[in-house]
């Protein structure tokens, strides 16, 4: 267990470090939401190691080398999780996939057109939480407006544009 005095030491490295860990995790690990993960893992490691930790040798190192054992960690745990198709399963998703695309496309095409009649702070809405992949709170930071209030609003255009879609799909 860490004294009051190592506590306030390892904060301080780890605020110092931080960014820097992070960014060699992200430059290694495309998945920003396994990169919070390892990031936080390695945060765990370094605190539950800390009392080990050399200070004759600068803390950034050890910490990416901690990073470095983390993303190893999680490729190791990736590759077990990993689902492999059946060659019988693979030949059916191959047969129905030309036809699937063609429903696809007129399904985005139909998405496209429906966001376009959209009202402008609907669709500043939508493109900061799905292409921007920002959450609620920061969304409503930036539109001005409270999180229930944010909430209710995708909920509604969700609706609109499933209702949308579904029309312009029937159409055609």
């Amino acid at each position: 267990m860490l004294d009051n005095e190592q506590q306030v030491s390892f904060t301080d490295l780890w605020v110092n470090a931080q960014a820097d860990v992070a960014a060699y995790v992200r430059a290694v690990v495309r998945d920003p939401h396994a990169t919070t993960d390892i990031v936080q893992n390695t945060a765990v490691v370094l605190l539950r190691k800390f009392e080990s930790w050399d200070s004759s040798r600068e803390f950034l190192p050890w910490a990416v080398g901690i990073a470095k054992f983390e993303i190893l960690a999680h490729r190791r745990d990736s590759a077990r999780r990993r689902v492999v198709l059946g060659d019988e399963l693979l030949d059916s998703i191959t047969e129905m996939w030309s036809s699937v695309t063609v429903e696809i496309e007129l399904e985005e095409s139909a998405l496209h057109e429906c966001l376009e009649k959209l009202e402008p702070k609907a669709r500043e809405i939508v493109r900061l939480r799905y292409f921007e992949d920002l959450k609620t709170p920061q969304i409503a930071d930036l539109v001005n407006s409270t999180q229930g209030a944010v909430r209710i609003a995708l909920m509604r255009i969700r609706r609109q544009l499933l209702s949308c879609v579904n029309n312009r799909l029937e159409t055609l």
